[in-house]
């Protein structure tokens, strides 16, 4: 879908009152196929069986891309050697190493900082049809130590 067909389409749900049917506001038309225009768009499609419901991908995040992420360590790589650094795929691979567990790190602070729930420590991976996977838990949860308190699910 172009840029003028979700633009298109974000002028007529708005026109229409449906993103303020599932919303409440209007959709910002900006030609965007996001999760909001994604999310109207699929109600009005389940609602209107006289249209395909055929939808494209939301747009995703540019960090998203491995053809931008190559492009931009490419040009990295470029702009070293124009530097007069002479690189090799030892330390190419070794300042992406590096450069990934600096991001990662980066991300679960921000991720533990910005949680709005409990952590479950069962939890280990969630799959489709509302099944998990889960550690196995301690079938007798009593205080072994004589603290008083609660050992948790895995008994300390």
């Amino acid at each position: 879908m172009t840029k003028n067909e979700t633009l298109a389409l974000q002028r007529a749900l708005n026109g229409s009152g449906m993103a303020y049917a599932v919303l409440g506001e209007a959709l910002e038309e900006d030609g965007i196929y996001g999760p909001l225009t994604d999310r109207v768009h699929r109600w009005h499609l389940d609602h209107d069986t006289s249209i395909p419901t055929i939808t494209p991908e939301p747009a995703k995040p540019w960090w998203h891309s491995r053809a931008l992420l190559g492009g931009m360590a490419t040009i990295i790589v470029g702009i070293a050697g124009l530097a007069g650094y002479a690189l090799d795929v030892q330390q190419i691979t070794e300042i992406v190493v590096s450069a990934s567990a600096l991001v990662a790190g980066i991300l679960s602070t921000v991720g533990s900082l910005r949680r709005k729930g409990a952590i479950d420590p069962t939890l280990v991976m969630r799959l489709p049809h509302g099944r998990d996977v889960r550690l196995p838990v301690l079938s007798n949860r009593q205080d072994r130590a004589g603290t008083g308190r609660d050992p948790g699910p895995f008994g300390f």
